[in-house]
């Protein structure tokens, strides 16, 4: 009995995420880890069809809220399109999502091309994002895996075409 507790802390201590996702690859993608069942949510896209996070269920979710006029942003669609390009089609999805209350549809698409983003972008004020899911700041970037958990999230810019992000990935698609 004097051997369970220090048993189970070290269970608890060493052990990897608990919805599967070894700590050191958040770690090395700069993700804070999380666990929690990610809140469902509705956007609605381009050509007018929504999305839903339920039905992303069965696929690696990269939730990466934005705005037109943070710089980091901007800087960041590079490496979020080396991202896309880099695992689509293969059960990852990586839904955009800016936060300007004023812009059009129109407006944050030739925007979001404009810095040579190919990806569907989304507009936060088309759908209710904002009640579920908050961020103290952008960029705020969410991973959830294909059980529909939050593992980590990231507040801030980060190198999204990094080794450690792509291993990130990498381990959840594996999942």
């Amino acid at each position: 009995m004097k051997y369970l507790f220090p048993g189970l802390l070290s269970i608890f201590l060493f052990a990897t995420c608990s919805y599967g996702v070894d700590s050191a690859h958040l770690k090395a993608a700069g993700v804070q880890e999380m666990s929690q069942s990610a809140p469902d949510f509705t956007l609605k896209g381009p050509g007018g069809k929504t999305v839903n996070l339920r039905e992303l269920k069965g696929k690696v979710v990269m939730l990466h809220f934005w705005a037109t006029w943070c710089k980091p942003c901007k800087d960041e669609f590079p490496l979020l399109e080396r991202v896309y390009e880099g695992f689509k089609g293969r059960g990852f999805a990586l839904l955009t999502i800016a936060i300007d209350p004023d812009e059009t549809r129109e407006g944050i698409n030739s925007f979001a091309k404009g810095l040579g983003g190919n990806f569907p972008v989304y507009l936060a004020s088309e759908g209710d994002v904002p009640d579920k899911y908050w961020a103290w700041g952008v960029p705020s970037t969410y991973f959830i895996d294909k059980g529909g958990n939050i593992i980590g999230k990231a507040i801030g810019p980060r190198d999204w075409g990094s080794p450690g992000v792509e291993d990130l990935i990498e381990a959840l698609l594996r999942e």
